[in-house]
């Protein structure tokens, strides 16, 4: 029997803000046998049962269908059903829920401090003298927002929802009860054009009399310090935050309360003395206001909350995962002196520490990816964030506004309990799809590390680093890594939202800035690198390959159109020499370097290439033909005035990469480049030169041209460059420099050194797709049609991958048995495609398929 599981609305599992009229219904298939031969949709009002909308039959390779326009109601709890049967006639049926969002927001507005000087601190709050002394940083920080507001109802509700949003990051409570488990939410978007707002189920947690709903709201990404341009360090959106909320109650019988942020909410500042992503948190209990969440509370002392602003704004439902605390760890290591204490967790990580009570005294902490060469934390690589918390507490606590990257902390104060500390990792908590498991140890790890670093740097944007005072979106970072992390995780949702925010970017020249968000203010990033504004293109074209998404192609081809003019126009020739932005190469190669014109003009030709298959896709054909024509005026172009015989411009191994990956040489001279790519690697000791661009393309292209011997040896290669050279150095994740630290010359330097940086590891994807034999063919997408073709390397006994598409779970594994290998593979219903070992090949269908080939024939 075949069935339908892991039901999602608009990607996302069971959302309570979909405002989009017309959402798209997806499933994945499982079962042994069987092929599905239909499938069908409808959609209930779960109050009422009734059914409003039906898909009618439906192919059974479907797995998706878009709701009809005009159909569903605002504000409404709805169940869908997926109805698939199998070409027995066996039908099979799985539901999931879906609240729509919000439809009249009752009369709510944005409410903050008042911001007259002192005039939300009582006295006795401003003769109380913080122990902490504030940096030139952090002295103008202000006390993240303390906001209630109390009601009354008569009944029980029968159903209870709270809504809200912040222009900062926001924790809300109903009755002294945390809402929900999200973190830093609404999380950064553009919010001139877009602020997400969250729904949550608050009907347990309402009774009958006094009520309380509560918020505490920080600067975060709105008015706190972000990026590293000294001359636009914060404030970028606003000065400050402000919380807009509605909660709405309702019974059979007393019908509808409705409680939204207004004048009448009270407002003072608490335990948080200050809170900022970069600088850190204070949190001082001797400032606290014990049961100010909860009923019963006096708030007479505190002052009316200030109304800022009566405009909801551009406000939009959660588009993807929020933010939440995913794990938790424990030191595995602690030195103690005299002075500080110094804890390992044996990983870098993204999150925050949670310390026991410090009694009277107050402990800070201070974190950093590394120890130096005394043992002590190395920071300077943070620049100007100053990454410290400073804790005063009577119980266990651990900050809320604010997350540093770190293996190591340094605890200095207060007298506490090194072995009770735990690092709470956070990242945006997408699924987590894939995987891929070897009998190699050190594979293994650089497995890990590739992993950790995407956790790390995607905690609500897809970011560069996340420890110095940087955090920001570059646009070249997400399209290499992409194809990498759209196998570790499912992105779909969270970089569909990315892009919106691209788009809202998007200069009216056509340009794409080089990081996204955009920051206001800031426009030292405004005009589009090569590689960098590619990502218009590349990154859509990731999202359908690899989830069937069509429709993020239709919705980002004229932003792709528009900066693939903006650069032809500039360009005519074909030779991308003008308009080339902050233009950074292959950045961050180590011992070569390729031509700056040569990296341009293979993105050139690349883009336009993908941006006409992404037409054609739609149905544009117009547009196909101008690109691809566009496509091979650049191929053109780029042969004639950088290919030379064998040679490449620049003899780097990023051009020849790039020239053979993207078929920029005619026929005939690809094996004399390939020749001579082999030469350059095999010359250095079989040791790379590449940088964030070249390096993505290195075994996949080795692989194709038959090398994938070659392609082992750097993935196992330990010296100097290499993955493995930085996990013989202690990495837990991948650095961003091949060079972050080497014994000849110590650290790099400290002004550009992160040792959690995940462009490096795009090598990811090979391994699924080399190691693990994890592919598709070229025309396929969301693995429609499966190409299983592990390559068989004699470091390695056994590899077992997985990946959950948007059809259902792919496994492989190949293993050694005896003078064999065998290869055994599991695809869902409805998939078809083939498996490979060597020059042996079988057909795959739904179920589960083994072959086994003498391993000399390998």
């Amino acid at each position: 029997m075949i069935e339908p599981y892991r039901l999602r609305v608009n990607a996302r599992a069971r959302p309570r803000e979909v405002d989009d009229p017309q959402p798209v219904f997806s499933w994945s298939l499982r079962g042994e046998t069987g092929t599905p031969a239909a499938a069908q949709v409808t959609v209930a009002d779960a109050a009422g049962g009734a059914v409003v909308w039906d898909s009618g039959p439906l192919r059974g390779d479907v797995v998706s269908a878009r709701c009809a326009p005009g159909i569903l109601r605002p504000d409404t709890d709805y169940r869908f059903e997926v109805t698939v049967t199998d070409d027995d006639g066996t039908p099979a049926s799985a539901s999931s829920s879906f609240e729509t969002g919000v439809g009249d927001w009752g009369g709510a507005v944005w409410i903050g401090r008042d911001p007259e000087p002192n005039g939300a601190i009582d006295a006795s709050d401003k003769d109380r003298i913080d122990p902490v002394q504030r940096t030139m940083r952090t002295k103008e920080l202000p006390a993240p927002l303390q906001l209630r507001r109390a009601f009354t109802l008569d009944r029980l509700p029968t159903r209870a929802r709270l809504t809200l949003t912040a222009r900062g990051v926001a924790l809300a409570y109903v009755n002294g009860v945390r809402v929900g488990d999200d973190e830093l939410l609404p999380g950064w978007t553009d919010y001139r054009t877009r602020i997400q707002y969250r729904t949550f189920d608050v009907t347990d947690l309402l009774r009958v009399g006094e009520n309380v709903v509560a918020a505490e709201v920080g600067d975060g990404w709105w008015s706190g310090f972000v990026g590293f341009d000294q001359r636009h360090h914060a404030h970028h959106y606003g000065t400050a935050p402000e919380f807009f909320a509605r909660l709405v109650a309702a019974d059979p019988t007393s019908g509808v309360t409705t409680v939204v942020t207004d004048a009448q909410w009270r407002e003072h500042p608490g335990r948080r003395r200050w809170s900022d992503m970069l600088m850190g948190e204070y949190i001082d209990d001797d400032h606290a206001t014990p049961g100010w969440t909860a009923p019963g509370f006096d708030a007479a002392g505190w002052r009316a909350a200030v109304v800022t602003d009566v405009v909801p704004g551009p406000l939009v439902g959660q588009r993807d995962e929020p933010v939440r605390a995913v794990e938790e760890l424990a030191p595995v290591a602690v030195d103690r002196t005299d002075r500080r204490t110094v804890i390992d967790f044996g990983q870098n990580l993204v999150g925050r520490l949670r310390v026991p009570a410090t009694g009277e005294g107050t402990v800070a902490v201070r974190h950093g990816e590394v120890l130096d060469a005394a043992g002590e934390l190395y920071t300077e690589n943070l620049r100007s964030a100053e990454a410290t918390d400073y804790l005063h507490t009577g119980d266990p606590a651990e900050p809320a506004f604010t997350f540093h990257g770190f293996r190591y902390a340094e605890l200095t104060g207060a007298d506490i309990d090194a072995s009770q500390v735990r690092a709470i990792v956070l990242t945006s908590d997408a699924e987590e799809t894939g995987e891929v498991v070897t009998s190699s140890p050190f594979l293994n790890q650089l497995i890990s590390n590739i992993r950790w670093g995407q956790r790390g740097n995607v905690v609500s944007v897809p970011t560069d680093c996340p420890q110095r005072d940087e955090r920001l979106g570059w646009t070249a970072d997400v399209q290499v890594f992409a194809p990498t992390a759209t196998l570790g995780s499912d992105l779909q949702a969270l970089l569909r939202r990315w892009l919106d925010d691209l788009v809202a970017a998007q200069l009216p020249s056509g340009s794409v800035p080089d990081v996204i968000p955009r920051s206001p203010g800031t426009t030292i990033f405004d005009y589009g690198a090569p590689g960098w504004g590619d990502a218009v293109v590349l990154v859509p074209w990731t999202l359908h390959r690899v989830y069937d998404d069509r429709d993020v192609l239709v919705r980002m081809l004229p932003a792709m159109e528009r900066w693939l003019d903006y650069v032809a126009a500039r360009n005519p020739d074909g030779v991308w020499r003008a308009a080339r932005g902050n233009d950074y190469g292959d950045w961050l190669s180590v011992d070569e370097h390729t031509p700056k014109d040569v990296v341009a003009t293979a993105y050139h030709a690349h883009a336009c290439e993908v941006a006409a298959r992404a037409a054609a896709v739609v149905g544009d054909a117009a547009a196909a033909e101008r690109w691809g024509e566009r496509a091979e005026v650049v191929r053109r172009a780029f042969a004639a005035s950088f290919i030379d015989g064998d040679r490449v411009t620049g003899d780097s191994q990023t051009g020849y990469l790039m020239t053979l990956a993207w078929d920029l040489a005619p026929s005939a001279s690809r094996a004399g480049l390939f020749a001579r790519l082999v030469e350059k690697i095999e010359s250095r000791g079989v040791r790379l030169t590449t940088g964030f661009h070249g390096v993505a393309l290195l075994a996949p292209t080795l692989a194709r041209f038959g090398r994938a011997d070659l392609a082992y040896d750097l993935l196992f290669q330990r010296e100097f460059p290499s993955w493995g050279f930085s996990i013989d150095n202690g990495a837990t994740t991948i650095w961003e420099r091949w060079d972050g630290w080497t014994p000849e010359g110590g650290f790099q330097t400290a002004e550009m050194n992160s040792f959690n940086h995940y462009s490096l590891g795009s090598v990811g994807q090979w391994i699924y797709e080399g190691v693990a034999g994890i592919g598709q063919s070229e025309e396929s997408t969301g693995f429609a049609d499966v190409v299983i073709a592990p390559h068989i390397d004699r470091r390695l006994d056994w590899v077992a991958g997985r990946l959950q598409t948007v059809r259902g779970e792919i496994r492989t594994r190949w293993e050694r048995d005896g003078d064999d290998v065998v290869l055994t593979v599991t695809v869902p219903p409805g998939v078809t495609g083939v498996a490979r070992l060597g020059a042996a090949s079988v057909p795959l269908v739904g179920g589960t398929t083994t072959l086994r080939v003498a391993a000399s024939e390998l």
